[in-house]
C-alpha cells in the first residue's frame, strides 16, 4: 500500500463531503420557514425605511392637500378706495360725490366647473398612491432579487470551498501515487491548476458578498456594512397560479394600470370641464360709499352699490373650441395608452410563466437526473482509480463536471426565485 490506510480514509471523506454538496436548497422545512421569516423582515424594513419611498409617499400626501383647493371658490376681493376727490385741495367735505369706498368681490364659477376641477385633482392624488404602490413593488423585487443573489452568492461560495478540499484530497492522492511512481507529475500540475483557480473564484465571491450585503442595506437605509444573516437555503416557490388567474389579480392590483386607468377618468373629468368653459362664469360685488357732510352742516347720505358681472366667451372659437377638441384628444390618447399598457404586462405574464416552467423542468432535470448520475459517475472513476483502472484527468475531469452542474443547479434555482418575484412585481401583489 502506497499510502497506509490512505484509500479508506479518502473514500470516507470524499463521500462525506459529496453528499454535504449536493443537499438541495430545499431541504428542510425550518429552513424554509427561516428563509420565508427574514426574507419578510429585510422587504418589510425595507418597504418602511427606504428613503426613496418616503419622498414618494410625502409628495402623494401633498397631492391630497390640494384637492379641496382645486374645487373651493377663488379668494374675494376687498376693495378701498377714494372717489370723486378734487384734484386742487382734495378736500373730502367739498364735493357731493366725494366718498371713502370700501368694496367686495367674489367670482363664482359657472355652476359644475368647481367640482370638475376637484375631481381633476382627486385623480391626480389619487395617481400619486398609485404611483407610491409601484415603486413598493419595485423596492420588494430590488430586496428579494438581491437576497436571492446574495443566497446563491453564498452557496457558490459553499460548494466552492467544499470542491477546492476535494481537489486538495485528490492531490494529496496523485502525490501518494506520483512518489511510488504510480502517476505522471502531469497529474499534480491538472489539480494545482483547478485549486488555484477555485482560489481565484473565491476571492471574486467574496468580492460579490461585500456588493450584494451593501445593496440590501442601501435598500433599507441601513450603513452598508451592516451583517444580513440569512438561513442556508432559501425555499424555491411553488406554483401557484395560472395564468388567467395571474391576469386576473394584475387587473384589480397592478398599480400601473389603475394609474393609467385612473388617468383616463382624469382626461375624461379634463373633457367635461373644457366644455363647459363656453358658459360665463361670474362675479358679484357690493360697495359702500362713506360721505362727509357738507360744510353748511347739511347732511349727506352714504350710498350703497352692488353689481354683477359676467364674462362674455365671444372667441370661443378661437379659445373654448379648440381646448374642447385638445381634451378630446388627450383622452384618446390616454385609453390608448391604457390598452397598451395592459397588452404589455399580458405578454410579461406569458413570459415569465413560461421562463419559470422552463426553470422548474430544468431543476427537476438536475434533482432526478444529471446530478445523480454525475455523482454515480465520480464515485466509479474515482474507485477505479484507486486501481489504476482510469487514468487521474478522468477522475478531475468528473469532478469538475460535477461541481458545475452543481452551480448550474443553484444559479438555475436563483433564477426561479427571482423570476417569481419579478411576476409579483408585474401582477403587483406579493405572491410568497
Amino acid at each position: 500500500m502506497p499510502y497506509p490506510g490512505g484509500k479508506a480514509v479518502f473514500v470516507a471523506m470524499f463521500f462525506s463531503l459529496l453528499l454535504g454538496a449536493a443537499l438541495p436548497l430545499d431541504a428542510g422545512e425550518k429552513a424554509e420557514t427561516s428563509g420565508e421569516d427574514i426574507l419578510r423582515s429585510l422587504v418589510r424594513e425595507a418597504l418602511e425605511r427606504n428613503p426613496d419611498l418616503a419622498a414618494v409617499r410625502a409628495s402623494a400626501e401633498a397631492r391630497e392637500f390640494q384637492v379641496l383647493p382645486a374645487g373651493s371658490l377663488p379668494d374675494p376681493m376687498l376693495s378701498l378706495s377714494f372717489s370723486n376727490l378734487p384734484a386742487d385741495d382734495f378736500a373730502l367735505d367739498k364735493e357731493p360725490m366725494t366718498s371713502r369706498d370700501i368694496g367686495f368681490v367674489q367670482a363664482i364659477p359657472f355652476p359644475g366647473k368647481r367640482s370638475l376641477r376637484e375631481e381633476i385633482a382627486r385623480l391626480e392624488a389619487v395617481q400619486a398612491k398609485d404611483r407610491v404602490q409601484t415603486l413598493e413593488n419595485l423596492v420588494r423585487f430590488r430586496v428579494k432579487k438581491a437576497v436571492f443573489a446574495l443566497v446563491e452568492n453564498r452557496e457558490v461560495t459553499r460548494l466552492t470551498e467544499i470542491n477546492r478540499a476535494l481537489l486538495g484530497e485528490l492531490l494529496s492522492v496523485a502525490n501518494a501515487r506520483y512518489s511510488v511512481g504510480k502517476a505522471p507529475q502531469q497529474d499534480l500540475f491538472k489539480a494545482q491548476v483547478e485549486i488555484s483557480r477555485m482560489g481565484n473564484l473565491l476571492i471574486s465571491l467574496r468580492k460579490k458578498e461585500v456588493a450584494l450585503v451593501a445593496e440590501v442595506n442601501t435598500l433599507r437605509d441601513r450603513p452598508v456594512g451592516t451583517p444580513v444573516e440569512l438561513p442556508a437555503g432559501v425555499f424555491v416557490p411553488e406554483a401557484f397560479f395560472s395564468e388567467e388567474e395571474l391576469l386576473t389579480i394584475a387587473r384589480e392590483h397592478n398599480p400601473d394600470l389603475r394609474r393609467e386607468e385612473d388617468a383616463v377618468a382624469q382626461k375624461e373629468a379634463a373633457f367635461s370641464l373644457a366644455k363647459r368653459q363656453i358658459f360665463p362664469d361670474f362675479q358679484i360685488g357690493a360697495a359702500y360709499k362713506f360721505r362727509e357732510d357738507a360744510p353748511s352742516g347739511m347732511e349727506r347720505p352714504d350710498f350703497v352699490s352692488a353689481n354683477v358681472m359676467v364674462s362674455l366667451p365671444l372667441w370661443y372659437a378661437r379659445k373654448q373650441d379648440r381646448e374642447v377638441e385638445a381634451a378630446a384628444r388627450n383622452l384618446s390618447a390616454g385609453k390608448s395608452s391604457y390598452r397598451n399598457a395592459w397588452n404589455a404586462v399580458q405578454n410579461r405574464i406569458r413570459d415569465i410563466t413560461a421562463e419559470i416552467a422552463a426553470l422548474r423542468q430544468s431543476l427537476a432535470l438536475y434533482d432526478t437526473g444529471l446530478l445523480p448520475q454525475a455523482k454515480e459517475s465520480v464515485a466509479s472513476s474515482l474507485a477505479a482509480y484507486q486501481v489504476g483502472q482510469v487514468e487521474f484527468a478522468s477522475v478531475l475531469m468528473g469532478r469538475i463536471a460535477l461541481y458545475q452542474q452543481e452551480i448550474d443547479r443553484e444559479k438555475a434555482a436563483n433564477a426561479l426565485r427571482t423570476r417569481a418575484a419579478e411576476l409579483e412585481m408585474v401582477v403587483g401583489k406579493e405572491l410568497f
